[in-house]
Parts: C-alpha cells; structure tokens; sequence
C-alpha cells in the first residue's frame, strides 16, 4: 500500500481494525475507510483471516519444542522487528499476528507437525489462504444496485427486534418502530415517546462511498424526536429515490432542491440518535464498529466541539461530508452495547 496514496500503512489498519490507534489517528483511518475500496477489501481480508486465525485450536506436542524451532521462532520475530522501520508503529502488530505468520512460516520451514483438534491442516491452509485471498470484501463488488429483495429482511419481528437493538431498551421499548418495505419504510410499530427506530441501508453512505449499494449493510438507529423530525425525513426521502430507480446524480439534484424549497431541513437544535447494537453491520471494512452516539447540527466548524484533537471522544463522522446536505455530524463512542453489557472502545 502506496503511503503516497493512502493516509495509513498496512500495519496501522491492522491495529485500527484492533481499537489500538489513538483517536485521532482512528478517526482518519474510518475517514479513509468510508471512501476506498482497496483499504476495505484489505480491511475485510485481515478481518477473515485474523478470524479464521483465532478458530484454530492446537493441542499440545507430546514432546517439547525443539531448540530448531525456538530459534526460528525468535529469528522470525527479529526479523518482523526489524521491518517495522516507524518506533510508533513497531508495537501496532499485535502478538497473535505475529506468533500466527511465524508458526505458519516455521512449520513450512521445518516440517513441523502439529494435531489440529477443530479441523484438518491441509483443508484448513486452503481455507485461510482462500479467505486472505477472497474478492467478497472488494466494494468494487457493489458497482450498482441489487434486487430488492436483497436490501428487505424476509423476517418482518426480525428487523423490528433489529431496530431497536440501537437503543437501551428504556428508550426503544416506548420508539415508534420502522421496517422496509417494497414501496420504502413503513411503519411496523407505533410509539410514545417520539423515539423512532429503523434499520438504515447502505444508501445513507456518502454518495461516493464504495459500499453504497452493499446489500448487506444493516445499520439500526434510534433517532431522538428533534432528529425524527429534522434528519429521518432525509433517510425516508433517499430510499424513495432510490426504490423509484433514481441515478446518484439524480438523488443529489433532488436533495439539493429539497433543502432549497424546505422541503428538508437543516438539523433541529439536540438532533441526535443512538447506534449502540451489536447485532447491526456498518460496511465489510469495520463489520459490526462500536457502540456511539451521533449528534447533528448545520454546517459548523469541527473545531466547536474539538472533533479529531488528540484524545478527544469527539469525531467528526464522513457521512454528509462533500455530499448535498448541509449537515455536520460528530460521532461519541461510547463503552457499553445497548443491551448493557461492555464494548471495546477504539
């Protein structure tokens, strides 16, 4: 990967996908992730790899490790030290990256045998090398738009217990509950509280997002009243457009002129919503992400609210940015999934 055109090196992706990178470091890499489709599909790659990695269960030799293969193993790692030329990179590498490729490499080395108690070895090397090598991650695999029935979830309660895994249940118990349908969203579920609770798709990504018309991306959200008002009318209005068939050019037109005639308007004064479940997927680079809270406002300066500044929990999110709406919006992650229970927090 090219540092020329990429704003973070293979290494430091690997420890962002980790939740190792500082804050404002992460927030760069989620910028650049958001708009390159070759860091996703490299993303998507250490993901299943790192995955398939973390399944293997190894029993223990019945004799000890021979010296040979302490020594290669040291060597190994000395090696991967020395490649590593950037002291704030040299400890991004986390230890089961690094044990992994040079067991790998060793056993190749040395013919070292090993019992695999969950599966096969040879079976399981084509798998690994498949995964590191599969194109599913690839967004240019998204060039255009899918069948419908792609996007709907077949199982109506499903999307419904879906949407409000984006909030604590005090919230989303009481939320007025949206589902999509052939025709756009419509309402499964009403509410009380002024809460409103759907399962965003892919097209509310930038319009030049890679992944914009990924039909697997499920994002639950729970706006609040003031954002029910002022920010879910643009998500109903962009998958109007895009159920009617609309162009990205099209859309763009169409939303600009909504905010000219008002029929759209600009973020209420405390728009905000909550994206605190773990059951949803953002796109195939950050898979499930964390739990945050998002919080709108017309176009304002990242500075007012310290947005990216180094251990700042303020991030200025890249959805709207370059795009037709005049929305600012800065992302808080926070520690805890909606259901309570603790999340890594990058």
């Amino acid at each position: 990967m090219s540092t020329n055109r990429h704003p973070i090196e293979q290494e430091e992706l690997m420890a962002y996908l980790d939740g190792e990178l500082p804050a404002d470091q992460a927030t760069e890499a989620l910028s650049h992730l958001e708009l390159c489709a070759e860091c996703q599909t490299l993303a998507a790659d250490f993901r299943s790899i790192s995955q398939e990695l973390m399944a293997w269960e190894i029993e223990s030799p019945e004799v000890g490790v021979s010296s040979e293969i302490n020594a290669a193993l040291e060597e190994r790692i000395q090696k991967r030290d020395a490649s590593v030329s950037s002291p704030r990179l040299k400890n991004k590498l986390t230890s089961r990256w690094v044990w992994a490729g040079a067991l790998a490499i060793v056993c190749v080395a040395v013919g070292m045998t090993l019992m695999l108690t969950s599966r096969n070895w040879n079976t399981d090397r084509s798998t690994l090398i498949s995964a590191g090598m599969s194109t599913s991650g690839n967004s240019t695999a998204y060039p255009s738009m899918a069948s419908i029935e792609e996007y709907l979830m077949p199982d109506r309660n499903a999307e419904i217990a879906l949407a409000r895994s984006a909030a604590p249940e005090s919230l989303s118990r009481d939320a007025k509950v949206l589902v999509l349908g052939w025709r756009g969203y419509e309402t499964a579920a009403q509410g009380k509280n002024g809460f409103v609770c759907m399962v965003e798709r892919s097209w509310t990504s930038p319009f030049n997002s890679a992944e914009f018309w990924n039909p697997k991306v499920r994002v639950p959200v729970c706006f609040n009243p003031a954002a029910a008002r002022s920010i879910l009318p643009l998500t109903i209005k962009r998958t109007e457009m895009v159920l009617a068939g609309l162009s990205k050019a099209q859309m763009i037109d169409n939303i600009k002129a909504g905010y000219d005639d008002r029929e759209l308007t600009v973020p209420e004064a405390g728009a905000m919503c909550y994206m605190m479940s773990r059951a949803g997927y953002l796109n195939d680079a950050l898979g499930h992400y964390e739990p945050h809270l998002m919080f709108y406002f017309p176009l304002t300066d990242k500075s007012s609210w310290g947005a990216d500044l180094p251990d700042s929990p303020v991030t200025l999110n890249p959805q709207f940015r370059d795009g037709p709406e005049p929305i600012t919006e800065f992302v808080i992650a926070v520690g805890k999934w909606s259901d309570g229970t603790a999340a890594p927090v990058m």
